[in-house]
């Protein structure tokens, strides 16, 4: 029997956010959302959604609203993060919000380190852990040192992500370089907005060698969960965020994945990005996320509910492990999707029949869902990407 006395809190209302508190209120407990955006959350009935002021913007307001609302409590609330910006502020205020919020996340320190993806690619080499060579130039004639140094095609990305995507305008992730003349051009830009970015090597292989492990990793570090699954596509193609994944067994990944939780001395929810490289079949680390992930209704669907099992930790409730999940479900973004499939048709690796063959199957839909219809009328009336999707059908 589940005690619900503590209301949780979800922080950030993206579709990561919609699908944690999907899976926190059908087990009847009760969820307050808050986002300085109003995201597609806050069109679930299964959320009480406010606006707030942002977390590292409005830091001070921002911390003083999620106390009064902890205050007027009758128990402490269990705190979900779900994005970046949150993370952050939460992990250097854990003090202060210690006698009123309930949370299990890493050590400060931690946290710090991987939200600097040089720092984190240090701690995983170190942990023994196959990764890409990463550089980090601090300045134009460094650059210019180190690109005949590279064997390109190369990625550049954020050091640090939450700074890049204010300074960075349109939205993207990162670069693909192919040449010297690219690198020292797009540093150049970089330096300018005062930005700060990270050369990694390429790992060879199509989209579907993205692998990620999902890990939930006790206050007593026990390992509780670990889910796996593939990317089938993603947006934008190569360099984006899965549009299409599937859950899977993979050995090596569980292997792979758990023992670097251990070695770095994680806590809480977090999920780790590896690809498998086609020159060697390793392996190789693309990144950590220390937070809920966007694809966490899928864990959900098979079997493993994160946000439960999170929520009955910190309450004192004691869950246990669970090893199995079903595989071979999909999770999908048909808008996102969308715009895959129609990148990698003018690429000419993806027909019209192929796209629709590969969403058959059981799946789940990243914002649609019967018992929950709203944030989906929501995605219809506003989604720019949908309504392509239909004039192409």
């Amino acid at each position: 029997m589940i005690k619900k006395d503590n209301t949780a809190i979800v922080l950030g209302l993206s579709e990561t956010g919609l699908g944690v508190g999907r899976s926190l209120g059908r087990k009847g407990i009760n969820v307050i959302g808050l986002d300085f955006k109003k995201n597609i959350g806050f069109y679930s009935r299964h959320t009480k959604a406010l606006l707030c002021p942002h977390p590292l913007k409005e830091e001070k307001q921002f911390i003083e609203l999620l106390l009064h609302i902890a205050k007027k409590q009758k128990e402490k609330i269990a705190l979900f993060i779900t994005a970046d910006d949150f993370l952050i502020s939460i992990s250097r205020n854990r003090k202060i919000l210690s006698e009123y919020i309930l949370m299990n996340i890493s050590p400060e320190n931690l946290i710090e380190s991987i939200a600097d993806k040089y720092k984190q690619y240090k701690i995983t080499h170190d942990a023994g852990v196959q990764v890409p060579k990463t550089f980090l130039p601090n300045n134009l004639d460094e650059v210019d040192k180190l690109k005949q140094e590279l064997a390109y095609p190369v990625f550049v990305k954020a050091q640090e992500v939450t700074s890049w995507w204010d300074k960075i305008k349109g939205g993207k992730k990162g670069f693909f370089i192919i040449n010297p003349q690219e690198l020292m051009d797009t540093f150049r830009m970089i330096f300018e907005v005062e930005a700060k970015a990270i050369v990694q090597e390429l790992i060879q292989g199509p989209d579907t060698n993205h692998f990620k492990i999902c890990c939930y990793v006790s206050q007593q570090n026990e390992i509780l969960l670990a889910f796996t699954l593939q990317k089938i596509r993603q947006c934008p193609i190569k360099f984006g965020v899965g549009s299409i994944v599937q859950s899977i067994h993979y050995p090596e990944l569980l292997r792979v994945g758990i023992k670097l939780f251990r070695d770095i001395d994680y806590r809480g929810v977090g999920s780790a990005e590896f690809k498998l490289d086609e020159k060697d079949g390793k392996l190789k680390l693309i990144e950590i996320n220390p937070r809920y992930w966007q694809q966490n209704i899928l864990a959900d669907k098979c079997g493993m509910n994160f946000p439960l099992i999170d929520y009955l930790e910190v309450t004192g409730q004691k869950p246990k492990h669970i090893v199995d999940f079903r595989v071979g479900i999909k999770w999908v973004n048909i808008c996102s999707d969308f715009e895959s499939y129609l990148s990698y048709k003018n690429l000419g690796e993806l027909n019209a029949f192929k796209w629709l063959n590969s969403l058959k199957g059981k799946k789940i839909f990243s914002v649609f869902a019967w018992d929950d219809i709203i944030p989906g009328f929501y995605e219809m009336d506003f989604g720019k990407k949908l309504i392509r999707f239909a004039r192409y059908i």
